[in-house]
């Protein structure tokens, strides 16, 4: 890349969220062509630097203090984040929350009207960018009918639809199926040979051992520059931050089936207008049994979990510890069943961290709450709101909030999505500790590492039913 052309060039750029200093006099350059990670434990800011970039940051909550950020010579720092978006498009962690209409059409029209584009040629270019990006079928659905990996592949197509010098990519295979990744990724080296710039932003550093340079955000706010093949000193740099973790060899063992607290029979599930989402479905969880529920992005494993939670009509039956769903007051039902969303940050109801606790650990005084957050690495948090942490950050304390007493089914959508390996690995053991106390769960994943890891079983959805799946351990 010595001849390629400076296209983004970041000068000592301090970010402070609610007073506390997030990172300091940090330097980012990337040229034209080049594809760069920038990976680093959760929670460190590495998406706060992609806010600042692209001119989220500053906010009522945040300052930012630059001395240059500039995109082939141009200054952005008096641009605001519309202005920015012409120089720089981004692809946000949490994809529900980047789009400004009600569906995927709507969105990608008002995108190419911001940019002046003749009326004339939106539909053309709507159509095109949609069968690039598989999202054809999805163009007129509402955002909230649209699974978390089909909100992903919207981003996709909404930060593809217009030329840009700069793309910013957080975390953009977050909950895409693992059979559609290579598709996405090749689209990604696509926009690298046309000359593009693109920071990527993942925990996953698998997907990106084929670019040139990693940069690793520290828990100081260094930004360091890792070259590939990795040498043994930047190995142990990584092991260090959390990023490269081996998954700990042991018997996956599978508890007594003697007691059904969840079952599911000839169930069929409707959405909007009587269309069936899923039919024919059944399924038994046990006592301190771990199922790991697959499948494709928007097959409708999400959808499930809301049945459960009697958000969507079913045929069929569904017992919860012997109880008919159907007959079962809310006040009883969440009494028993805890939820984690895809979205964390649709849980929360406190102004503070720790208060978020407090709700769930009322009988807890505040030294025990506090070692609860310093277990999962959230102590730093604790004066801060949960809607500004990090997305990482926000799914473990969604998750904690969710492991009180009393709790007997625990359905959890994605639970290591937004970490890296070490704190995957910390709920995971979390989740199956829970379950060896006599809890059960169902948790939807598309890492099959830890499908294989901990899943005493694992059904999957496709063609509108479930079936159970052979689940082999490899260590």
């Amino acid at each position: 890349m010595a001849n390629s052309e400076v296209v983004l060039s970041l000068k000592e750029a301090t970010l402070s969220i609610q007073e506390k200093e997030l990172f300091s006099n940090l330097n980012l350059q990337v040229c034209s062509g080049e594809i760069v990670l920038v990976c680093g434990r959760s929670g460190v800011g590495k998406s706060s630097l992609m806010n600042v970039i692209n001119g989220v940051y500053p906010n009522g909550d945040t300052e930012v203090r630059c001395e240059g950020l500039e995109i082939l010579g141009h200054s952005l720092l008096s641009f605001n984040h519309l202005e920015r978006t012409k120089y720089v498009r981004s692809i946000f962690q949490n994809a529900r929350l980047s789009f400004a209409m009600l569906t995927p059409y709507e969105e990608m029209i008002f995108v190419l009207e911001n940019f002046r584009f003749p009326i004339e040629k939106m539909k053309q270019k709507v159509k095109e960018q949609a069968e690039k990006f598989q999202i054809k079928a999805l163009l007129h659905r509402e955002f909230s009918s649209l699974s978390g990996g089909e909100l992903q592949k919207v981003a996709f197509a909404c930060a593809n639809l217009v030329d840009a010098p700069l793309y910013i990519m957080d975390e953009p295979f977050a909950n895409i199926d693992e059979e559609s990744i290579p598709y996405f990724m090749e689209q990604i080296k696509l926009l690298g040979e046309e000359g593009k710039a693109i920071c990527i932003i993942d925990h996953r550093l698998e997907y990106w051992d084929w670019i040139d340079c990693w940069y690793l955000l520290d828990d100081y706010g260094d930004l360091k520059e890792i070259k590939l093949p990795l040498a043994i000193e930047d190995k142990h740099l990584l092991e260090n931050n959390g990023l490269l973790c081996t998954l700990p060899l042991k018997e996956k063992s599978n508890p007594v089936k003697n007691k059904v607290l969840l079952k599911v029979e000839n169930v069929s599930i409707c959405v909007s207008n009587n269309q069936v989402l899923l039919e024919n479905l059944n399924l038994e969880l046990h006592e301190g049994e771990m199922i790991a529920l697959v499948g494709s992005s928007g097959s409708g494993k999400t959808s499930f979990f809301k049945t459960l939670l009697k958000e969507y009509p079913y045929t069929g039956k569904i017992e919860i510890c012997g109880h008919s769903l159907s007959k079962m007051k809310t006040k009883s039902l969440f009494s028993s069943l805890g939820i984690v969303f895809q979205d964390p940050s649709l849980q929360f109801v406190s102004a503070k961290v720790l208060e978020e606790l407090k709700v769930t650990f009322y009988t807890e005084i505040e030294s025990v709450l506090e070692n609860l957050l310093r277990e999962y690495y959230l102590e730093k948090t604790k004066d801060l709101s949960p809607w500004l942490i990090s997305q990482g950050q926000q799914r473990r304390l969604a998750f904690l909030t969710m492991t009180g007493p009393n709790k007997i089914i625990l359905l959890v959508d994605e639970p290591t999505y937004g970490q890296d390996m070490k704190n995957a690995i910390l709920i995971m053991n979390a989740l199956e500790q829970l379950c060896k106390e006599g809890m059960s769960c169902i948790f939807t994943c598309h890492d099959q590492r830890l499908v294989r890891q901990y899943a005493h079983k694992v059904m999957k959805i496709h063609s509108k039913t479930m079936e159970e799946i052979t689940n082999e351990t490899k260590n």
